[in-house]
């Protein structure tokens, strides 16, 4: 087997072969194990050409398998786009731009459940005809979850994924050496891979997958662990869980989508620790925690050391140094994205609070997540999506027959003089993207209104 540098082969030499790496469906995997695969999958790969600069989509069933063929990967220079398992379909070329990825390779053949785990697979190669190398420094390709538009591919350099492992390694609370982390969020997202399995890869814990996208899996992967990290649907699984059954557990941070405020305190009262949050986004990875959760469910914390921020008319701004979008025109100026997120940050602390996803214009300091929060108290509601800043509106989910008086009645009571919808609009269901996040976009909510799923009917006033 070849010895090689690459940028994050001193992540895998850090810890001793017989440390465990990683654990899953009753298995364990040592560092010297994954060190080992690693190795012998780079030497295959190579044989089918893939090297420095070479463009690899990389999908299939989660499983040990994947990542130690993603660092394989890595360790040849390769560029990597993380795709979205679609299942009943075969390996496929996968178009980035105006460019294709010249390999793809395809784990598993589980293809009618993607998304369980399979602890060891096969891996298929395939070389595309007119694909074309990497012309960037990016190593990682992903795609932004789409919540409110298209999603985006978005690329991650060597040095921006190790800088922000160091700002993980950072944040008071974060995984220590030792401990077993379970990892629910799938791997083709950022913080699942960054700041669930490298920081774990660097400070020597066990990472913990769920075998499949069951309550029981989810509770069977937690049962054992010291830190979970999970997204809010994941947690509201939990909090369902019997009181004892989590006896080891020190942390519980959520990602990936707004907190609701009652899951916190009823995953408390069940297992004695409050539910935090890490708060950032594809394109630059974490920007602010509060893993503990002493801000409260709107508050995600303060911004991580080596994060810059700013508050532009209520919006959220991060400085990101060059554009983090691979292949499309979004503009880039001064090197500050907007998040689009609304949030206030508390003079005194620092901590950021936040609103809700702006949309149009208009009072910027409205609460957008308060208004969902005082909709989802309705017994008759199940869940709430309010859209902002003008107009404001709010899609509610209920299979009951509710009033339009009714709700702004409702939220005028428990709203206090706030800012309340100004348009209701009523659904059997709310859309979701893949990922399980709600969607905050108004052209794909109003054609979910013109064209719900199945039976269900629509009523807008």
């Amino acid at each position: 087997m070849t010895e090689r540098s690459w940028w994050c082969a001193e992540l895998l030499g850090r810890h001793a072969d017989d440390m465990v790496w990683a654990r899953a469906a009753g298995r364990e995997v040592s560092f010297g194990r994954l060190r080992r695969e690693t190795a012998w999958l780079a030497d295959v790969l190579e044989r089918y050409g893939i090297r420095a600069r070479s463009t690899v989509a990389l999908y299939g069933n989660a499983s040990f398998t994947h990542l130690w063929t993603l660092f394989a990967l890595w360790s040849l220079g390769a560029q990597v786009v993380l795709g979205k398992t679609p299942a009943g379909r075969r390996s496929r070329d996968v178009p980035l731009g105006p460019r294709r990825t010249q390999f793809s390779v395809w784990l598993g053949e589980n293809r009618g459940r993607p998304h369980d785990f399979v602890d060891e697979c096969e891996v298929l190669v395939r070389r595309h005809a007119g694909g074309a190398p990497s012309v960037s420094g990016h190593c990682l390709v992903q795609f932004s979850s789409g919540t409110t538009g298209r999603p985006k591919a978005v690329g991650r350099s060597p040095q921006s994924l190790l800088e922000e492992l160091d700002r993980l390694a950072a944040v008071e609370g974060m995984p220590r050496h030792g401990e077993r982390v379970s990892v629910l969020e799938p791997l083709t997202h950022s913080f699942g891979l960054i700041g669930g399995v490298l920081h774990s890869l660097a400070v020597g814990a066990t990472v913990v997958m769920p075998v499949a996208r069951t309550a029981e899996a989810t509770v069977r992967a937690v049962a054992d662990a010291h830190v979970v990290l999970g997204n809010p649907h994941h947690f509201r699984r939990l909090a369902r869980a019997e009181p004892g059954e989590l006896p080891h557990l020190r942390l519980a941070v959520s990602s990936g989508d707004a907190l609701p405020p009652e899951i916190p305190a009823v995953f408390r009262g069940r297992h004695g620790v409050l539910v935090g949050q890490a708060y950032g986004t594809t394109e630059t990875g974490i920007i602010a925690a509060d893993l503990t959760g002493r801000f409260g469910p709107a508050g995600v914390g303060v911004p991580v050391p080596g994060s810059r921020t700013r508050v532009v008319g209520g919006v959220l701004e991060v400085h990101v140094p060059e554009s983090p979008y691979l292949y499309d025109d979004t503009p880039w100026t001064g090197g500050w994205m907007s998040t689009r997120d609304l949030v206030t940050r508390d003079p005194d602390t620092g901590a950021l609070r936040l609103r809700g996803r702006v949309q149009g214009v208009g009072d910027a300091s409205v609460d957008l997540l308060r208004i969902e929060s005082v909709l989802r108290a309705h017994r008759h509601i199940t869940d709430a999506v309010v859209l902002g800043v003008g107009p404001i509106e709010a899609h509610v989910a209920s299979s009951a027959e509710l009033d339009g008086d009714e709700l702004r009645s409702w939220c005028r009571r428990f709203l206090n003089g706030a800012p309340a919808p100004d348009r209701y609009h009523l659904l059997r269901e709310l859309p979701r993207t893949a990922n399980g996040k709600a969607v905050r976009d108004r052209g794909v909510l109003r054609r979910h209104r013109t064209h719900p799923p199945g039976a269900c009917r629509c009523i807008s006033w």
